[in-house]
């Protein structure tokens, strides 16, 4: 059992459909090259798994992510690869179809580990002569800055960590890929015949051949909201995203979103209502984010928040553009309204210089009005992130000293208690922006001058002050985005020397690395200005005009830079955008009628959810719930309502775990405790604007069933309330173990909590009579086992002061491949 948990129970592979897997047409594993706790908010996996089940019915899907550091210790003494089907327990090399996110650059670090303990070859030939090999395709956020997974000479591929790369966007394509690879796969086509013939039919796919090359994917529909997504084990099943815009019009120099995702588009307010309804359905979640690399970019922002919330209890609204909400302060007013009290903006630059060295276009004005309405507001907390580039000077950091002592002063009148964080990261100058041929800040000592420069005005001001990365992340990321090609050979040896990224890089990685790159003859020009006609790995997904264009913002920004030039504004030019169609400026809300109104709905809303009514339910579930975290049960319950009532998804707000509650912790772990499921008897509060229509929708619920995951509602009944508990009766059945063994873990287990007992014979069993003195402890009141000829039924009821988890262990110990799930049949 995984210390993380089970990212996959058996309620979860109930929706994920899977035939068995030797009987699979296909058999896909979708991999995350981080620990699922990093990512689980993330949905470029959940994309690929619809993309792939709508493609192929019949092909078994899987999930594996990187463990987290205990668990792959505990693998590697297993001799286990880290990578696996969380479904299917099954080794990568057992699958067809390989589909690798890259969400960000230092991954990759630890794509090769999926090699080597796997025993899939890392040299792409050797894997396309290997029928029983699977393909490897990799794909995501950050594909344009992975090219250190090539080796080439003169132009030439040599070798690839993967068989092949998708540019773009995936949705509508991944279907197309997968499809394809799995038909050539079943008719026994070679590999390289395959690889040819989806390079021919799917834009954005590129073979890892020099012959080919391949143009930016973007969805047909884009943004194309995911509506039915599966849903996950874990801490925020109940939360759920809905994609409102596609790319950015902002266009800052370092930023690879604005220039790879472009051209800005979003959803229709009624789109987005009907997705809203369906994804409220699919997934039962009680939270939904606005998902958008700036969410108050949509034209409609201000209906769009009271449109969500009358389908989820809670509107979420993370990154947004910080002149947009100086321009509009509606905008904050809704934004208090719907509930939000933490808030990021993005500065970037220390100074008006800096600022319009990364092409941010915003004003020292527009930054204090953001600032200054959110302190007299009283938000709980105001993070601002800054970006520090090497270049920043006195000047630049005085101006950043007086900003901070000012905004510090300010909350001291306003009386104001917000938590304000200074966060820094270093200026990561990566491929396919316009920064892509600026110089590289390498000097540690000059950019940790700047830092401890930075940090000391914060404190001077009572500012908190962090650092978003270390060195070490900053330059190995650098490096790995930068160099491509350049850092395959050190890349592809970082299992060799133990290189893993989990967090942060090991500090041993970046003398590694520096050394590695040191011997190669085009190190220095990576480090100095680039010139015109440089271009990246990959360069020939964008066009000539593209590079050309990037290289004329690259200089303007050096002359804002170098020049000092003091502008109000910045004017972008959306013209010169290829493919850049026409875009109203954003979020304009000329009627102040319009936006009273939506101000007054929104806090409406809010007042509403805050005084809604709630019914308690007694459910009783399937075993399949065992090992699931208490969010994935409360969506599993709204969703499977959903399933069951017409139209209760519009009705059923939020759900809460009432029993076992807190006072219970300490018997019951959490779901991400190892070796310990619990499923059976359970109340929850169900929580609505009217309690009549929450009445009948359990009461229609009672008297219906349908198939899948919702026939794992065994029963529900309302109650009154959930009873005062004292004592829990659970039931644990046990195969493959003889009494006498059991009788032996019982003895132990109660020697350890100091609890007094005789040991009687029943018939087929034994009875711990626990004495009078032990039973006043709250811990274990009784211990009963009946042996059959397959199992063992042992009943056990506790207390509040009972410790499962021991037991648990100690049954784990004899039996480690024994699943020990715990069934409450009953409180009193």
């Amino acid at each position: 059992m995984m210390r993380e948990g089970r990212i996959v129970t058996r309620a979860v592979a109930a929706d994920m459909a899977n035939p068995r897997f030797e009987d699979a047409r296909c058999r896909i594993l979708i991999v995350r090259l981080s620990p699922y706790r990093d990512i689980e908010v993330s949905y470029s996996h959940l994309v690929l798994f619809d993309e792939s089940r709508r493609a192929l019915p019949d092909a078994f899907i899987d999930f594996a992510f990187l463990p987290p550091l205990q668990d792959r210790k505990t693998l590697t003494a297993l001799s286990r690869p880290w990578f696996f089907g969380r479904a299917s327990g099954k080794s990568p090399a057992e699958f067809d179809i390989i589909l690798i996110s890259c969400a960000f650059t230092l991954e990759l670090i630890n794509l090769p580990w999926l090699h080597s303990q796997s025993g899939i070859s890392p040299s792409r030939g050797e894997r396309l002569r290997a029928p029983t090999v699977p393909l490897l395709f990799l794909g995501g956020s950050s594909t344009v800055t992975a090219g250190s997974l090539l080796k080439m000479e003169k132009d030439e591929v040599l070798e690839s960590l993967v068989d092949a790369f998708f540019f773009g966007e995936g949705e509508g394509r991944v279907q197309d890929i997968v499809q394809l690879a799995s038909n050539g796969l079943q008719g026994g086509a070679p590999k390289s015949t395959i690889l040819t013939e989806i390079a021919s039919e799917v834009e954005g796919f590129w073979p890892c051949a020099s012959q080919f090359t391949a143009m930016r994917a973007l969805s047909r529909q884009r943004p194309l909201p995911l509506v039915s997504p599966l849903v996950l084990n874990g801490e925020n099943a109940g939360h759920t995203k809905l994609a409102i815009t596609a790319g950015c019009s902002g266009h800052c120099a370092f930023c690879l979103e604005g220039w790879d995702r472009r051209p800005y588009r979003e959803k229709s307010l009624q789109e987005l209502s009907e997705a809203a309804l369906a994804l409220k359905r699919a997934t039962g979640a009680s939270d939904v984010e606005l998902f958008s690399y700036n969410f108050n970019m949509h034209h409609e922002i201000l209906d769009l928040i009271p449109t969500m919330g009358r389908y989820f209890f809670r509107v979420s609204l993370m990154s947004q553009r910080l002149d947009i909400l100086a321009k509009n302060p509606e905008l904050l007013s809704a934004e208090f309204a719907a509930g939000k009290r933490s808030f990021t903006l993005g500065i970037e630059g220390i100074s008006e210089r800096l600022r319009q060295y990364y092409y941010k276009g915003i004003s020292g004005a527009q930054i204090w009005s953001a600032v200054s309405s959110i302190l007299k507001q009283k938000a709980r907390e105001l993070k601002l992130f800054f970006i520090i580039s090497g270049f920043e000077n006195d000047a630049d950091l005085n101006e950043l000293g007086a900003f901070c002592g000012e905004m510090a002063r300010f909350r001291d009148e306003m009386h104001s208690t917000t938590r304000i964080i200074v966060s820094a990261g270093y200026l990561v100058r990566l491929p396919f922006t316009p920064l892509q041929f600026a110089p590289l800040s390498h000097d540690r000592a000059v950019l940790e001058r700047i830092v401890s420069r930075f940090e000391a005005l914060c404190a001077e001001n009572n500012l908190e002050f962090r650092l978003a990365s270390s060195f070490e992340d900053y330059w190995v990321d650098q490096l790995l985005s930068i160099a491509g090609p350049l850092a395959h050979d050190w890349l592809s040896a970082c299992p060799e020397h133990g290189f893993v990224y989990d967090v942060h890089v090991p500090r041993a990685a970046l003398k590694s690395l520096d050394e590695c790159l040191i011997k190669t003859s085009d190190f220095s020009m990576l480090l100095e200005e680039k010139p015109g006609d440089y271009r990246p790995c990959f360069s020939f997904v964008e066009s000539e005009s593209h590079w050309n264009l990037l290289r004329a913002h690259y200089e303007r920004s050096v002359k804002y830079l170098h020049e000092q030039t003091k502008l109000n504004t910045l004017q972008r030019q959306k013209s010169d955008l290829e493919g850049e169609a026409p875009v109203r400026p954003p979020a304009q809300f000329s009627k102040e009628a319009d936006a009273r109104r939506a101000l007054a709905l929104i806090a409406a809303q809010e007042e509403s959810k805050a005084h809604f009514p709630h019914i308690f339910v007694k459910v009783s579930e399937d075993d399949a719930l065992a090992f699931s975290t208490e969010a994935y049960e409360c969506a599993w319950l709204v969703r499977t309502l959903s399933a069951l009532v017409p139209n209760a998804e519009r009705a059923l707000f939020n759900c809460r775990q009432v029993l076992p509650h807190d006072q219970w912790t300490n018997v019951f772990p959490n779901a991400t405790a190892p070796h310990f499921g619990l499923s059976g008897e359970k109340f929850f509060a169900l929580y609505g604007p009217d309690v009549a229509i929450l009445e009948k929708i359990v009461a229609h619920a009672s008297k219906h069933s349908v198939s899948g995951s919702p026939a794992l509602l065994e029963s529900i009944e309302q109650a009154n309330m959930p009873p005062i508990t004292e004592t829990c009766m659970l039931l644990c059945t046990i195969s493959g173990m003889s009494g006498g063994r059991l009788a032996s873990i019982l003895r132990s287990w109660l020697d350890t909590q100091n609890l007094h007992f005789t040991l009687n014979s029943t018939e087929n069993g034994h009875e711990f009579h626990i004495s009078k003195s032990s039973s006043s402890k709250k811990s274990v009141l009784f211990v009963q086992y009946h042996t059959y000829s397959s199992n063992i039924e042992l009943r056990v009821r506790v207390g509040k002061r009972a410790n499962m988890q021991t037991f648990a262990d100690l049954l784990h110990k004899e039996f480690p491949n024994e699943e020990i799930l715990f069934r409450i049949e009953g409180w009193a």
